[in-house]
């Protein structure tokens, strides 16, 4: 199980660190291509998509992990991608027609560029949530090579496009959304057929009572995930609301450099981690399911507490190499938000349980109390503090949800965290950030370029950290056996 996670785990890299890096090097240039003001009513409109997709379909795409494996062991699947592109079909096509309406009826609290923006919002909802579902079952399906070159192409290529239309053709931040558009309809057929490659669809295949408790356990979670929007992207709006709306751009993009930096990590856990989980469920057992459970948290301490340090110690620099001079100031919230990133992966390995033991409503509850004690803070400390409060917030919503839910899921999973790896851990990071704070000062004093100071904390971070865990004897032999072996197949495929 471990070798196969750590194989799983590196096959998943290339969709999530390119894309990454790729967000690194668009912001220095998006940011000098637009001012605050122009880059927060963009950060407006793609959170606006991301809501549409939360009440629409993201209790689905969460289904598809619960459900694929049951109907393929079923020999069903049929009947499951007729269900589902039922459901999809109608909810996207629905939420979009109300979308637009609701926006047209409030034309007027919107600046022409802002209502612009949005519309263009709706119609990258509609063609991303096609393309997130799909992918989302190449992930049930165990294609993570498949997945990965879906993710990189989209996203190169939508970040190509967009750069062409916004300097050539002048078609000024709107073109940011249109580029992704028109990559997304090229390649939503191509993923379509792969994904239902064997299968049929067609009305026959649906029974009322799939239909239905499909939907009995994704609407709690829809629900939630609605919630879940309001922690993690209602900040913006209420920032915009009461604070000048340069806050919302500086925010933003700050926002963006530390999650995307530490979601990187998230992600990939997320990506491996589920549908491995599942099978092992539906496969193995509760016994097996809990020692899978125990080897993921161990593996996600081990790189996201040293990742959310170094991002911390790191934070001024980091942003000042990537942004221009308005935008400087979003340093200070650069580590709550790695750090509320950090929970947010926590979080997902801990509730296993809940979504194995289809209590979806409590699972949405705690993510709706999560919600409101955020934007209750939000509204109170935001007017008083501005954007440093909303970072703020938002890490003691997500250490919140972390609590219930791991709590919550003990009665259908045991999750379980080695403490003498946590201890470790800690060592090995406190000495990695203490090295790399002095070291970054020390090289600053030498007068070298702000990259080269990064390039070379970052090597001597890496290094030192895991020099500590080998000292410390935090892997066994029989781990280093396993991940050399992938490493060795990894490389001699692809020779």
């Amino acid at each position: 199980m471990f070798k196969k996670f750590i194989r799983d785990l590196v096959n998943y890299i290339p969709s999530k660190l390119l894309p990454a890096i790729t967000s690194f090097i668009s912001t220095p240039i998006f940011t000098r291509l637009f001012l605050p003001v122009t880059f927060g009513n963009y950060a407006l409109a793609t959170a606006l998509s991301d809501f549409l997709y939360a009440v629409s379909c993201s209790g689905l795409g969460s289904g598809i992990f619960r459900y694929y494996p049951v109907y393929k062991a079923k020999d069903s699947l049929n009947s499951f991608f007729s269900i589902y592109t039922l459901f999809i079909s109608v909810v996207i096509i629905v939420t979009s027609i109300l979308a637009v309406i609701f926006l047209l009826l409030f034309r007027s609290f919107f600046s022409d560029e802002l209502f612009s923006l949005l519309l263009i919002g709706v119609l990258y909802f509609f063609l991303s949530s096609f393309f997130i579902i799909l992918t989302e079952v190449l992930r049930a399906q165990e294609k993570s090579r498949q997945y990965t070159f879906f993710q990189l192409v989209t996203t190169y290529g939508g970040l190509i496009l967009s750069l062409v239309l916004v300097i050539f053709f002048h078609t000024k931040v709107q073109g940011l959304l249109w580029g992704n558009i028109v990559i997304l309809f090229a390649f939503l057929p191509i993923t379509f057929h792969l994904v239902t490659k064997g299968s049929q669809i067609h009305p026959r295949f649906i029974q009322r009572s799939d239909l239905r408790e499909i939907w009995q356990f994704a609407w709690p979670l829809t629900l939630g995930n609605m919630a879940m929007w309001g922690l993690r992207l209602s900040d913006r709006y209420i920032i915009g609301m009461f604070r000048p709306e340069s806050e919302v751009g500086i925010y933003s993009v700050a926002y963006n450099i530390s999650n995307k930096s530490i979601d990187i990590l998230v992600t990939l856990f997320i990506l491996t981690m589920s549908p491995m989980i599942m099978n092992s469920w539906v496969n193995h057992g509760r016994q097996e399911t809990e020692k899978a459970l125990s080897m993921i948290t161990r593996i996600y301490l081990i790189l996201g507490v040293p990742a959310v340090i170094g991002i911390s110690v790191l934070a001024y620099p980091v942003v000042k190499l990537l942004t221009s001079q308005p935008y400087y100031d979003g340093y200070k919230v650069v580590s709550v938000v790695g750090m509320s990133s950090f929970f947010w992966g926590l979080t997902q390995i801990a509730n296993r349980g809940l979504l194995i033991g289809k209590s979806t409503r409590q699972f949405a509850n705690h993510q709706l109390i999560a919600a409101i004690f955020n934007i209750s803070l939000n509204l109170f400390l935001i007017p008083r503090l501005g954007f440093i409060a909303a970072g703020v917030t938002t890490l003691a919503g997500y250490i919140l949800l972390f609590s219930l839910q791991a709590h919550a899921s003990q009665k259908f999973l045991t999750w379980r965290i080695s403490f003498r790896s946590l201890i470790n851990i800690l060592i090995a990071s406190g000495g990695m950030g203490a090295a790399i704070f002095y070291l970054y000062n020390f090289l600053q004093r030498q007068g070298m370029k702000n990259i080269f100071d990064l390039t070379i904390c970052l090597a001597v971070g890496v290094l030192l950290y895991f020099g500590v865990l080998f000292i410390l004897g935090e892997a066994n032999r029989d781990e280093k056996k396993q991940i050399l072996d992938v490493f060795l197949q990894l490389r001699s495929r692809a020779e």
